[in-house]
């Protein structure tokens, strides 16, 4: 409900910046329906608000809302596994950043940049703008970015056999996600110690992780989050001998996946035909 309120009021004000020739009030409106349309899953809407924030702001000459639009563009092309362009955005969106001095802008393109090259494999380059980001956001005592950070180092860490330090990472995020009520690093967090417990052969603790992951995404209605849990699950059930549980539960990952777009959805398809 909240969401639809919050909707309807940005296409009113968007409505009314059109009438009024208010074009940097019409970035920043196509900017936060953007924002909305990202976390409920819908990335191609997302992308396309985020575009025509994009060329606004630039016709305006407004650093700071492209920027925003620049960085929020990325995220959104992350999601739909577009990371060669992700990557050219959030680029851009470094540069204004550090020419504005706005270090709490640019500590989370250095995280979203350092996700876009985990998921490319560049392992050298992500650690290098997380530990960045992760320094930025405990300067500026931000407690939500530096969850984001170690989320995505913990992730890392998993990546390269590092278990131990992987889930004391990811510990941590979990204890700040909780305490500054941040529930998609929370859902991040546990579906990560999840991949952890999978990896160090606990199957049950890995049920228990994603499982938690999962109800909370179905309480925020995040489709991709969803998609994560059900994922994990099927992963957990598997490496548990309990073929029936994996299956559904990878069938239920792939119908998200493919709703919102997400790339995972090709290896989820390997795992049915295999499995």
């Amino acid at each position: 409900i909240r969401h639809q309120r919050a909707v309807g009021h940005l296409k009113q004000a968007l409505a009314l910046c059109r009438q009024a020739g208010d074009h940097g009030g019409e970035a920043r409106a196509l900017n936060n329906l953007g924002i909305l349309a990202y976390r409920q899953g819908h990335y191609e809407q997302a992308a396309d608000h985020h575009e025509l924030a994009l060329s606004l702001s630039r016709e305006t000459s407004n650093r700071v809302v492209e920027a925003a639009a620049l960085s929020n563009l990325g995220n959104a092309e992350v999601r739909l596994g577009r990371f060669q362009q992700a990557a050219g955005h959030l680029k851009r969106a470094l540069a204004l950043s550090r020419d504005a001095g706005d270090q709490n802008s640019e500590a989370y393109v250095l995280l979203n940049l350092g996700e876009v090259n985990l998921r490319q494999d560049r392992c050298e380059q992500a650690a290098r703008q997380l530990q960045q980001g992760l320094a930025l956001c405990r300067d500026a005592g931000d407690r939500i970015g530096e969850a984001a950070a170690l989320n995505i180092l913990g992730q890392l860490d998993l990546r390269q056999g590092r278990h131990q330090v992987a889930a004391r990472r990811l510990q941590r995020a979990l204890t700040l996600s909780r305490e500054n009520r941040a529930p998609a690093a929370e859902t991040e967090a546990l579906n990560s110690l999840g991949a952890v417990s999978l990896a160090t052969g606990d199957h049950q603790r890995a049920r228990i992780h994603h499982a938690e992951a999962l109800a909370l995404a179905y309480h925020a209605n995040d489709r991709y989050w969803q998609a994560r849990g059900h994922d994990g699950l099927a992963s957990a059930h598997h490496a548990g001998a309990n073929p029936e549980q994996a299956r559904h539960h990878w069938q239920q990952a792939l119908t998200l996946y493919a709703e919102v777009g997400a790339p995972e959805a090709d290896q989820v398809r390997i795992q049915l035909s295999a499995n």
